[in-house]
């Protein structure tokens, strides 16, 4: 989280406007010129004359020659050796060229010596204004020795500037040397002034009744009190979060030199526009000054040097806004299970120094401070149960001790697919019993699920998908708005927030509003969400048949449950399967009020074909509560279940094939007395009985492949014993990469406390040549304890690496002391025998797992990986993302 709020600083506090642009070989280049005067439209450096053309060493020690080898095009480019730490490179001045209010596109072409290994080079700018320097990525690039490799990025300079210059370097390695040629900086034209939309209603009204509505902001934001930027922030929120300039390194950067500009610049905005104020942070392990924790003597500082310390910020910090600021974030991100400690604290300098007591102390010094402003305590992934659990004992300790908490802030910082809506819910009501307050103090969502994606523009189906899952979010919330005092946004629009920076240098859309304060569509799923247009979804059936008895068999495992929500709570789930000649669906519906009127109403369009009437192979059906009219005119069966009722139906299709696609949808019909309330899984306008336009999509997939494993302990020695010639066999026979190369035959057992695996691994040559572990000849195992399929690993889930000299790594780190194993190298391979401990809960006979198992293999020996074959995901993301595993069934002896 370190790395999070950091870059959420370099982007916003210069309104970075690093419009990541897909690498391009292109051999164009733009006229040059050997320099520029102020406001210039176009400069460029080209060094054909033979110079560095102005270009110095940021650390001194570099050397910048123009060298024939480093020419992209002409006779010379910028040669750069002598670096010796990561952020050496090569700088050029550019104050005197860029204008503030301007935006430029900063283009450049990097390339490595020959014999250099890939590696990441990034084109930055400083800039420092007020007496601060900011750093503002514009691109970075994977530059090799095989290639010029072009980076180009916009740049909007937005403050006024004391110095402001261009630089390259190679932070992930230190001593690389590389070349940068043809450089150039031009103006864009003028965009047209931003115009806020004052038409549109005030978020802060709409939620008027809930909860206050508020945005995390960096002081430029608002230094302009007329601008666009400041009224979008007057129009619609009604709470305001300073991101930085209230932290420690920025209030007390030296000891006892207090600086209040920025900070009271907020402040007064918030306090003149009736904004109510949120104080963030006052305890931190990040962004607090290192002096904080060292003596005179360059010592670790004794516990009372520190408590002095903090009792001297806080007094001064929260005694200036009393009165002023309404709530305060005491003490932020003190939990890291990771770092194994009692209740799950994080090992910080403050925790090593004073354990949990600085904990206590800092909320009793607040409230000294401050007798009336709310005292909250702030975490991030408080959705996840473990640290969820943990978050909730501290706060039982700390009131127990009689210590002021008063709140507990839920970070929130979400994706596009995870967590899933029930886990916003479930964080949410654990600290229902506490007595506190609660609010969302960062939300933002990211537009991605990996670290690999980049887009140019945002795509229209994922506008619409954030869209959606901000509504079903913001249900949830209002479903707690006796929990919540406010909900806040890390960052108010597209151009301000950290995700530009974090964990990659990319385009991202995670707020409500875009680049130029426009409104979006996840903005209307809010205001107005009939405003939005209907959201095609996919589903998939697998490949399986099943018995119309209302009981899930296993073949049902292999089908994901995909939810029917209203208001952000589930009102049913369904699963599909499929064969040559029928759909089959399960529909658990929760509705405890019986009433035998009630339905499950299942559409098919035959063949997707999305109009507005209804055509020859368009299908309706009704599956009644009441069990009426079986088999007409398909057959299912109704099972009563604790909180509702279970339909499970076999609909008969034509021919069906593998990868077709059908035009579905599924409607709850709940019938009370004369009132008939309908929820869509896709269609929410209810037009689904004449036309099939608005209907989701359902794809006939072959399905996860499926095996099981018996009981059985064996001894992890790399030794086949007898207890594994009982065991099931499954193969490494899909390719991840490459066509042909190193399998395995893997075989389980199970008990209850591990899981066992062992793989005979057939390898021609045996090759660790590469550092990178993930490209040496290995076997990997990947498990999903609780079968959740979910976009990212949650906390039960695991990768576990095995080279052929038994070298172990693991994903996430935590989990590595569950892992033993053992090797043997044979005449055609080597043997992996391994045991993972079950993580939390272990599951029992007959539950069903997520599993996979594949090979790596450096086939020649050079150092690349050059084939993968795994038993079931092909997608190459099980290393975070569960959701492509096979089945693992614990069966019996």
């Amino acid at each position: 989280m370190l790395m999070k709020k950091l870059g959420w600083k370099r982007s916003l506090s210069g309104v970075l406007a690093a419009v990541v642009m897909l690498v391009s070989l292109s051999l164009s280049v733009l006229p040059k010129q050997a320099g520029a005067e102020a406001g210039t439209e176009r400069m460029a450096t080209d060094f054909e004359d033979g110079t560095i053309q102005g270009w110095t060493g940021r650390g001194g020690n570099e050397v910048l020659t123009a060298s024939e080898l480093a020419a992209h095009s002409g006779a010379y480019g910028l040669q750069v050796t002598g670096r010796s730490q990561s952020w050496n490179g090569p700088q050029l001045d550019v104050t005197s060229i860029m204008a503030e209010g301007k935006t430029y596109v900063l283009t450049a072409w990097v390339k490595l010596p020959a014999g250099s290994a890939a590696s990441s080079v990034s084109m930055t700018v400083q800039r420092t204004t007020d007496g601060t320097t900011n750093y503002e990525g514009v691109n970075a690039g994977n530059a090799t020795a095989d290639g010029w490799v072009k980076l180009s990025g916009q740049y909007l300079l937005k403050q006024p500037v004391q110095s402001l210059s261009v630089y390259f370097e190679a932070s992930a390695n230190p001593t690389l040397d590389f070349y940068v040629d043809d450089f150039s900086i031009e103006r864009l034209p003028d965009p047209e002034p931003i115009v806020i939309e004052q038409n549109i209603p005030s978020l802060k009204d709409v939620f008027a009744d809930d909860f206050k509505l508020g945005t995390a902001i960096l002081v430029n934001e608002i230094e302009e009190q007329s601008g666009p930027d400041a009224q979008l922030i007057k129009k619609h929120f009604n709470s305001l979060t300073a991101g930085n300039e209230l932290k420690w390194d920025a209030t007390e950067p030296q000891e006892g030199q207090f600086n209040f500009t920025r900070s009271d610049k907020i402040v007064d905005f918030a306090v003149e526009n009736g904004i109510a104020m949120r104080g963030h942070t006052l305890i931190w392990h990040s962004q607090t000054p290192n002096w904080v924790f060292y003596d005179e003597n360059g010592n670790l500082a004794s516990k009372e040097l520190l408590f002095a310390r903090m009792k001297r910020h806080i007094e001064t910090v929260v005694g200036r806004y009393k009165g002023k600021i309404y709530a305060w974030d005491v003490v932020n991100e003190v939990l890291e299970p990771g770092d194994n400690q009692p209740g799950g604290l994080r090992n910080s300098l403050w925790y090593k120094i004073a354990g949990e007591e600085f904990i206590e102390k800092a909320f009793e010094y607040a409230h000294e401070a401050d007798p009336d402003a709310k005292l909250f305590i702030n975490d991030y992934n408080t959705n996840i149960p473990d640290k969820r659990q943990d978050l909730h004992d501290l706060i039982k300790r700390l009131k127990d001790k009689g210590i002021p908490v008063d709140g507990v802030g839920h970070q929130t910082h979400i994706g596009i697919e995870n967590p899933q809506v029930q886990e916003l819910d479930d964080m949410i009501q654990a600290f229902t019993d506490l007595n506190i307050e609660q609010q969302i103090t960062e939300l933002d969502m990211s537009v991605y699920t990996n670290d690999n994606d980049a887009y140019e523009t945002f795509p229209l189906d994922l506008q619409i998908k954030q869209a959606k899952r901000y509504k079903e979010i913001f249900d949830v919330f209002r479903k707690h708005a006796d929990q919540l005092t406010a909900v806040i946004f890390w960052g108010k629009d597209d151009l301000n927030t950290w995700l530009r920076t974090f964990p990659v240098d990319r385009n991202n859309w995670p707020l409500l509003f875009d680049e130029r304060l426009q409104a979006k569509y996840a903005y209307w799923a809010l205001a107005d969400p009939s405003k939005l247009p209907v959201d095609i979804q996919n589903t998939t059936a697998a490949n399986a048949g099943a018995d119309i008895d209302g009981k899930l068999e296993d073949a049902w495992s292999k089908a994901s449950a995909v939810s029917i929500l209203n208001e952000g709570a589930a009102v049913a789930k369904f699963k599909t399967l499929w064969d040559t000649d029928h759909l089959y669906i399960t529909v658990d519906v929760s509705d405890a009020s019986t009433n035998g009127n009630d339905a499950v109403e299942v559409f098919i369009d035959g063949n997707n074909g999305k109009t507005t009437a209804y055509e020859a192979d368009d299908k309706k059906y009704t599956f009644r509560r009441s069990g009426a009219n079986p088999g007409k005119p398909a057959a299912y069966k109704v099972i009563k279940l604790t909180d509702g009722y279970r339909i499970e139906a076999a609909i008969p299709v034509d021919h069906a094939s593998l990868n077709d696609k059908l035009g579905f949808d599924v409607r709850i019909l709940d019938k009370a007395g004369s009132t008939v309330k309908n929820t869509s899984w896709n269609d929410r306008t209810g037009s689904q009985d004449t036309d099939t336009s608005k209907y989701g999509v359902l794809t006939l997939i072959q399905g996860p492949q499926y095996s099981e494993a018996l009981m059985g302990a064996p001894v992890i020695d790399g030794n086949m014993d007898s207890l594994w010639s009982k065991a099931n066999i499954v193969t490494t026979d899909r390719w991840v990469q490459g066509t042909n190369g190193s399998k395995a035959k893997v075989r389980t057992l199970w008990d209850a406390g591990r899981l066992y695996v062992l793989a005979e691994v057939t390898d021609s040559l045996l090759s660790k040549q590469s550092p990178n572990v993930w490209e040496q000849d290995s076997l990997e195992i990947f498990v999903d304890q609780n079968k959740a399929a979910t976009a990212s690993y949650q906390a039960d889930d695991g990768q576990y690496r095995i080279n052929f000299d038994n070298q172990q790594s693991v994903n996430p780190v935590a989990l590595g002391g569950n892992l033993v194993s053992a090797v043997k190298q044979t005449a055609n391979g080597y043997v992996v025998e391994a045991s993972i401990k079950w993580n939390g809960t272990p599951p029992a006979a007959g539950d069903i797992i997520g599993f996979d198992v594949q090979v790596n293999n450096d086939e020649d020996g050079d150092g690349d990986r050059d084939s993968v074959a795994i038993w079931n995901d092909r997608s190459g993301l099980s290393y975070t993302n569960t959701s492509g595993f096979g089945l693992l069934k614990l069966g019996g002896q």
